[in-house]
């Protein structure tokens, strides 16, 4: 991962976190980790096509993404339904895009996949000896840790 993508993927979370929600939102701690070591329940993948086995991964606990969803569609959900998995989503496809958009002004130019969500055991095969760039992002709905996958080789 480029180092310059981050910056952008991290200001499009905040960016959008605040428009959905009208809501503070803040930048905490930043840290790099094993992709074993991954924590929350909750993540979804958006893969960068121009870009082999990189990504940017959402990651939250059940608690955060049950507040996300709930708040989002206005009425009382949880993200293993279809409609809470869908609203990651949607969630996940409006922060890359906005980055996307960001990334094309600073001259960058790929697409990105279509966001996934995926389980922890699932998560686990896709970060597999890999190491983690991590920025966290807090918001009155809980936490979100912005994941970066770093390839060695």
């Amino acid at each position: 991962m480029k180092f310059e993508y981050i910056g952008p993927f991290v200001s499009s979370t905040m960016s959008v976190l605040k428009t959905v929600f009208q809501c503070d939102v803040e930048q905490g701690d930043v840290s790099l980790c094993r992709g074993t070591d991954l924590g929350g329940d909750i993540s979804v993948v958006i893969g960068l096509h121009d870009h082999a086995g990189e990504s940017v991964i959402l990651n939250m606990d059940p608690a955060t993404a049950k507040s996300i969803c709930t708040a989002m569609n206005g009425v009382d959900c949880g993200s293993a339904d279809p409609l809470g998995a869908d609203t990651l989503g949607e969630l996940a496809n409006m922060i890359a895009g906005n980055a996307v958009s960001a990334l094309g002004d600073l001259g960058f130019s790929f697409s990105v996949q279509p966001p996934v969500a995926v389980s922890r055991k699932d998560l686990s095969l896709i970060t597999e000896g890999l190491e983690l760039f991590q920025v966290l992002i807090t918001s009155q709905y809980g936490s979100i840790t912005v994941n970066f996958t770093i390839r060695t080789a």
